[in-house]
């Protein structure tokens, strides 16, 4: 929930302008990869006990400083859908927030993976272009961030039919009984979003016991279609973040009653396993790394990263506008609860 300036004086003015241009300039700041603390600073947060997951949840939506689409408060990212008055982007996804020890793991993954390409940029006669690596686990004020794995595209949802689909989500996931399972991290790899524009350094995920990761997301995609809305992972425009998201391998995997978004909305596709494609994005960059640096991530030991072994998820999260509904797993009645309310509790 974002907090929304209303001056009602000359004086109020000129402190708003100044409140949001300190925004924007904390938007664009970078976090470096260098951090430096003290021990007093490492003490003091390690005193500190966790912020309840509902928290996360009331302030999942960042303050907006622009009506219209400006890359330059947003470290030169682009909107891949514009917005339209009357749709609610919306997003179904796992959420994962990480511990201190797993954060630390995280950014010193980051930090290994600068090194490595560094390191292998200097024996080369002619040096290829470094990426830019943002790590995605901070917001501008340094505050840590939850990381998630996608269970649909971002759909437009309009006001009247929130609802409907809100319904017909859960109904797809009581129907799926998918109880609280455990994930373990395998590879790491740059994969791009369908526009090419951002590259995301990511963690694979190893395929669960029960498969739970392919059956969410085939109810997700179920949902989706009846609702009218294209399904994740299957291919089509604005598909991804996913490694081949342009090549011929996802259109051979679809089937006739997948390529569609709207048509037949009762029709189920057949099932594919997706497990290569299921991910945590952990950083980004602008510019599409050079083939050898993306040859050279996936030979990076993940294994080594001890925090990084593996975590659990026992809800799925239905982020619609601002509000995130959460629907847990395991049990009809949990599974057809009532939706979260307007602060998404």
């Amino acid at each position: 929930m974002s907090l929304v300036l209303y001056p009602d004086s000359e004086s109020d003015e000129d402190d708003a302008t100044g409140l949001l241009a300190a925004q924007a300039s904390a938007s664009t700041a970078k976090p470096a990869l260098k951090r430096k603390r003290s021990d007093a600073d490492q003490q003091s947060k390690s005193e500190l006990p966790p912020l309840p997951a509902a928290f996360h949840d009331l302030y999942s939506t960042n303050a907006r400083v622009s009506t219209s689409d400006d890359p330059s408060l947003h470290g030169g990212r682009k909107r891949a859908v514009p917005h339209v008055e009357g749709n609610w982007p919306s997003h179904v996804y796992l959420e994962w927030l990480p511990s201190q020890t797993e954060s630390q793991d995280l950014y010193r993954l980051i930090e290994d993976v600068q090194a490595t390409i560094e390191r292998a940029n200097n024996t080369r006669r002619k040096p290829l272009p470094v990426p830019d690596i943002t790590p995605s686990l901070w917001s501008p004020l340094g505050a840590a961030l939850p990381l998630h794995v996608s269970l649909s595209r971002t759909l437009q949802i309009k006001t009247n039919d929130r609802d409907a689909f809100l319904d017909s989500l859960k109904s797809s996931l009581w129907k799926a009984a998918v109880r609280s399972f455990h994930v373990h991290f395998s590879k790491l790899k740059w994969v791009p979003n369908f526009e090419r524009n951002r590259w995301f350094l990511v963690l694979g995920i190893e395929k669960p016991v029960q498969d739970e990761l392919n059956r969410l997301l085939d109810a997700c995609n179920e949902a989706a279609w009846k609702c009218g809305h294209p399904g994740l992972y299957i291919g089509g425009i604005g598909d991804g973040p996913m490694e081949g998201n342009t090549s011929s391998t996802i259109a051979r995997k679809r089937t006739k009653s997948s390529q569609r978004g709207t048509g037949n909305k009762t029709t189920r596709p057949d099932p594919v396993d997706r497990t290569d494609i299921f991910h945590v994005s952990i950083a980004w960059n602008l510019l599409e790394p050079d083939p050898e640096w993306l040859s050279l991530v996936r030979n990076i030991d993940v294994a080594g990263y001890a925090g990084l072994a593996t975590t659990s998820f026992d809800v799925v999260k239905a982020k619609i506008g601002n509000v995130v509904n959460n629907i847990d797993l395991g049990n009809r009645q949990s599974a057809l609860g009532t939706k979260g309310g307007v602060l998404g509790l």
